[in-house]
């Protein structure tokens, strides 16, 4: 049986970055209406492509034990 899981303390690394990749989805999201089908689609297999790439990292760390760590929990 798996431990449970430790919280994981939620803070921000640096404000800036964040506030940047906020203002990032926002552009997005504004500008799509702007996007082709076939670029929305191809947006969207990049986004579920590193989605997928981070929960596979997180996974590797709870084989590992390392809740919480955040040694995969970063932005690549």
């Amino acid at each position: 049986m798996m431990k449970p899981m430790a919280r994981a303390a939620t803070r921000l690394n640096n404000p800036r970055v964040f506030e940047e990749a906020r203002e990032a989805v926002i552009k997005l999201v504004a500008l799509s209406r702007f996007l082709t089908q076939v670029e929305l689609e191809t947006l969207e297999i990049l986004f579920e492509k590193h989605a997928i790439a981070l929960v596979a990292g997180s996974l590797q760390d709870a084989e590992r034990g390392m809740y919480g760590s955040g040694a995969n929990s970063s932005l690549r």
